[in-house]
């Protein structure tokens, strides 16, 4: 009866993966070393010391690589381009285009584009708030406390000003009593 239990024990056992991987991964031949990699693959043949055949990688005929890349357009490409065309082969907008020798500027009104204009003044030192203008409420903000590692606290204040001060000592919290 224990026979037959062993040799069902081992069937059993061996089920999942194989009666062979399961003697494999669990016995070996008196001498071999368990821990020893285990493999069959051309690598593990070269690390056994065992002699390798392999086959040599030969040319392929005919020329596999793509050619050359395009190469890019000149300004005269482009100028030529310009008339129908744009880079890319989607057809131009039918837009005005510049002018050879037209100058170009941001916020000009239309017809203007041949006078020079020039920025002159000072530029104001802060925006008015246009908060109001959307429904923002201004006022319910409160100072911000940022504490800072050397015992100092820097405030940042609804207005928008920055002070750094130093931190005020908190009561140590009292033990329950029981």
């Amino acid at each position: 009866m224990r026979k037959a239990a062993l040799v069902g024990f081992c069937l059993v056992l061996s089920g999942c993966s194989g009666f062979g991987k399961f003697v494999g991964d669990t016995a070996t031949l008196p001498g071999a070393n368990p821990n020893a990699p285990s493999g069959e693959d051309l690598n593990m043949r070269r690390v056994n010391g065992y002699s390798t055949a392999e086959t040599p990688l030969l040319p392929a005929g005919g020329d596999i690589w793509p050619g050359p890349p395009a190469p890019l357009p000149t300004l005269e490409d482009v100028e030529k381009d310009r008339a129908g065309t744009i880079l890319g082969g989607v057809p131009n907008s039918g837009s005005t285009q510049l002018p050879d020798g037209g100058e170009m500027s941001v916020g000009e009104p239309e017809g203007l584009s041949d006078k020079s204009h020039s920025i002159t003044g000072k530029l104001p030192d802060a925006e008015p708030d246009a908060a109001s203008q959307y429904g923002v409420q201004r006022g319910s903000a409160s100072t911000i406390e940022i504490p800072n590692g050397d015992g100092t606290v820097t405030l940042i204040h609804p207005d928008g000003s920055v002070t750094t001060t130093q931190a005020k000592k908190a009561a140590a919290p009292v033990a329950p009593q029981h």
